[in-house]
């Protein structure tokens, strides 16, 4: 394989693995919208049904839960493309290093 395949080939791959981040990023980005809009939307429900103030304690707990289990998938997933790039990098340099040897 020649240089220039080697760098296409490189640049080519760390495009896709930097759009999947930044998918990543705006899906992070999309959720915490999310759950936001879910606590202040059922605050206001609790509030206009005049609920007891432990049902929204209660639902707000299980939101919650439900945001840490959601946050540990995206860091997992970040985890994964950050080792992923390692790989490719290494690989690239490898590659450039077999070739001029």
């Amino acid at each position: 394989m020649k240089e220039e395949q080697i760098i296409a080939a490189y640049q080519r791959e760390r495009w896709q693995l930097e759009d999947a981040e930044n998918y990543l990023k705006n899906y992070q980005r999309k959720g915490e919208q999310l759950i936001e809009e879910t606590l202040s939307k059922l605050q206001r429900i609790v509030q206009k049904a005049e609920v007891d103030s432990e049902v929204f304690a209660q639902a707000k707990q299980a939101i919650m839960h439900l945001e840490y289990e959601y946050n540990e998938e995206i860091v997992k997933e970040k985890k994964q493309l950050m080792r992923q790039q390692d790989e490719l990098e290494q690989q690239y340099r490898q590659d450039l290093r077999n070739l001029k040897n």
